[in-house]
């Protein structure tokens, strides 16, 4: 198989049309088909199946689609590495692809991407939102070269993670809120409160429900998909939230949402992750030292 034969097997198989599919990569229609069509006869599968003008994926396509983006992340990776051994950093090319969920994506990489493009000006920087799931698939298939992940752990086969900072994590809510002024909140307290939960899988769920559980309380919910949304219906008085301290201590720093003096003081560490069997190209190995050098100058409080 060709890089250039799978590169054009993926255009195709996003577009599922093979003359947008010529238009993106700048071929005749004609080089897009054979391209396929060697791939197909070197496979002896058909990967696509063609009904009237409309274009769909076999079975077989859609395996080749996770493993075609492997190859040619893993090729990627090998240029860059061939590529930035030894060069000036302001001459390396290439793609750095880079994923975060979004507190951190808001809060904690701008400084960083800032710095990586000053460091590399000509160098790719490919971002993309992202939660654990996503984020530790797309390592494992080469479609991503490094992640950021906010977790209490990340124990995952396959990914190397380095622990670059701590983070406490807030329970909020309007100024107002009669558990605003006491000492100490305990979770049995929270049993008549609305609690705001971000949605299924997010760490900042996981710590609150487990609490919960642990306290033998099944509260009122509601579910956000967002940080932001979860933070303004704090502040307007709609129940209690949990977020990472770096998304709320603006807020509370004016007076719009109050802390709860919780019994339990949960803390998250914000990981650098990357495939534990890749090599680090120059890029990706500043990438974790810029991260590291920024976010090691002051510790959040907890």
């Amino acid at each position: 198989m060709e890089l250039k034969q799978l590169e054009t097997f993926l255009v195709v198989a996003r577009h599922l049309h093979f003359t947008r599919a010529a238009r993106e990569l700048g071929y005749v229609q004609s080089s897009v088909t054979a391209h396929i069509k060697a791939l197909e006869a070197e496979l002896g599968v058909a990967l696509f199946e063609r009904l009237g003008r409309r274009v769909t994926l076999t079975e077989p396509g859609r395996e080749l689609c996770g493993h075609a983006r492997a190859l040619l992340g893993q090729a990627e990776q090998a240029r860059e590495a061939v590529r930035g051994a030894g060069e000036d950093p302001h001459q390396v090319r290439g793609t750095l692809r880079v994923a975060a969920p979004e507190s951190l994506s808001a809060y904690h990489l701008p400084p960083v991407l800032r710095a990586m493009r000053t460091r590399f000006p000509l160098l790719r920087l490919a971002f993309q939102p992202a939660g654990r799931g996503p984020l530790l698939d797309a390592l494992a298939e080469g479609t991503l070269d490094a992640g950021f992940l906010q977790e209490e752990a990340v124990d995952s086969p396959g990914v190397r993670a380095e622990r670059m900072r701590r983070e406490p994590l807030r329970l909020v809510c309007r100024p107002e809120h009669p558990l605003a002024g006491k000492p100490l909140v305990s979770t049995a307290e929270l049993a008549g409160e609305t609690v705001l939960l971000l949605e299924p899988g997010c760490v900042q769920r996981v710590v609150m429900e487990r609490e919960l559980s642990r306290a033998g309380l099944s509260p009122q919910t509601i579910e956000f998909f967002s940080l932001e949304a979860l933070r303004r219906c704090a502040a307007a008085g709609l129940g209690v939230g949990l977020a990472p301290a770096s998304s709320v201590d603006e807020e509370i720093a004016r007076g719009e949402l109050a802390v709860l003096p919780w019994e339990h003081e949960p803390v998250l560490d914000i990981f650098f992750v990357r495939h534990a069997a890749r090599a680090m190209t120059p890029a990706v190995r500043e990438l974790a030292g810029l991260a590291r050098e920024l976010w090691s100058e002051a510790e959040p409080r907890t």
